[in-house]
């Protein structure tokens, strides 16, 4: 099997990088702002959230099935349906009606995450179809989560940049979402003219695909271990800035220059954990990515005002740990696609992303429900002192929590890489290309 060209590899991760740019935005910022700029109440906004991701936890496994049974067509009609659908999404999140922000914020949620899951399913399986080799996927998926990560730096940055030059945060928003659209726009039409389209298969229909789908053993046990883990990443991602000022008496630029940092180690760290894979199995390096980031977390839940440089460590630790949370388990999931293609004889490999997306929706979804829910409680039953001890308690004991639920999950887990290959080379035998080593 031919390895990926640099060109190859840049057409399919170049739109990572301005789809990532709202992210640190829309679910670092964007919530914490709806309470302090426009005066909803934590428990509200994360009941609107929830509403908004249920709403789209339905459309995902509906969306991989049409994009499997189709024409190839579908992909470039999907990603760009789902691109003009982002437009108003983001608009009205950015922009809420005067007098009208909580159903802003709900309205917008709903049109963009529809909108997301149009461009996001077909992105994320287009994966499985690039090369059959193992290797050569963690490194498309290596190559998509750091130009994923540099969008996130760069969503880092602008709120920083922007807030320190005297522009309002609706503002920078703005501009951010702007950006997203134009460079997204031009990378996604680069992708699509250039990146030869994956092949699909006639499929029977939804119900009886997703019923085969619980009988996929290395799909169950890996969409349940992303599912935890995605709860336990979603936790501190809502809470963070409320840590940050509240916790450990920071500031906003505080905010912006820990989340640099955070995202800064997870960039430095994937070339490494892509090297790793190469000589290790995928799993437990995972496992022990999320074994350390526990560890390094935990301290966290000790600090109060004034440890701000205390918790740089932790950002660099976790931050370096979040690497292989970006790159390793997309690599496995495509291998999971081919234990599904050959146990089943038929291509599904939209359905299967559009779960794993869902799953990790849902975890998202679950992670503002805890937050913000057991934060109101806390807001309501304790003392000043004793709500910011209980924040930090929530946003990193909790996670630690899903993470070791995560961790343990994994541990029967039986695609291993030997096996893999093996499928690898079995599908190839089966379409009649001659394996080359």
């Amino acid at each position: 099997m031919s390895a990926l060209t640099r060109q190859q590899l840049l057409s399919y991760a170049l739109p990572a990088l301005p789809l990532a740019i709202p992210t640190v935005g829309l679910y670092i910022l964007l919530p914490t702002w709806y309470v302090e700029q426009w005066g909803l109440s934590l428990g509200l906004v994360a009941v609107l959230l929830m509403l908004a991701r249920l709403s789209d936890l339905v459309s995902d496994p509906f969306i991989g099935h049409w994009l499997d049974r189709g024409s190839p067509c579908r992909y470039r009609r999907f990603i760009l349906l789902g691109g003009i659908l982002c437009i108003p999404g983001l608009w009205l999140l950015v922009l809420p009606l005067q007098g009208l922000a909580a159903i802003s914020l709900l309205l917008g949620s709903v049109v963009l995450y529809l909108g997301w899951t149009l461009v996001q399913v077909p992105y994320l399986s287009w994966l499985a179809a690039l090369s059959g080799d193992s290797h050569q996927r963690a490194r498309a998926a290596s190559w998509r989560e750091g130009l994923t990560l540099a969008g996130l730096l760069i969503s880092a940055v602008m709120p920083a940049l922007g807030l320190m030059t005297g522009l309002e945060t609706g503002n920078v928003l703005l501009v951010m979402a702007l950006l997203t659209l134009v460079l997204g726009g031009l990378a996604l039409a680069w992708l699509l003219r250039s990146t030869p389209l994956p092949a699909v298969d006639d499929a029977q229909p939804v119900a009886i695909r997703l019923s085969s789908l619980m009988r996929n053993r290395p799909a169950r046990i890996l969409l349940g271990s992303w599912f935890f883990n995605g709860i336990g990443n979603g936790i501190p991602a809502v809470l963070f800035p409320l840590f940050i000022t509240t916790t450990l008496a920071g500031t906003e630029s505080d905010r912006g220059l820990l989340i640099l940092i955070y995202f800064g180690a997870a960039v430095l760290s994937l070339p490494a954990w892509l090297a790793l894979s190469r000589h290790f199995d995928k799993v437990d390096l995972w496992r022990t990515a999320m074994t350390l980031s526990i560890l390094a977390f935990l301290p966290a839940t000790l600090l109060g005002a004034g440890d701000l440089l205390l918790f740089i460590p932790i950002c660099i630790l976790t931050g370096l740990m979040l690497g292989a949370d970006l790159a390793l388990p997309h690599a496995m999931q495509a291998e999971v696609c081919d234990w599904d293609r050959f146990r089943f004889r038929r291509q599904q490999r939209g359905l299967l992303f559009a779960c794993w997306n869902a799953a990790n929706k849902l975890a998202l979804a679950l992670a503002a429900l805890l937050g913000f829910g057991l934060l109101q409680l806390t807001q309501w039953l304790l003392t000043d002192d004793q709500s910011a001890q209980s924040l930090a308690l929530i946003y990193a004991g909790l996670p630690c929590v899903f993470k070791a639920i995560a961790v343990v999950r994994l541990r029967n887990y039986p695609l291993r890489q030997a096996r893999s290959a093996m499928l690898h080379r079995r599908l190839q035998q089966i379409d009649g290309v001659p394996h080359v080593d």
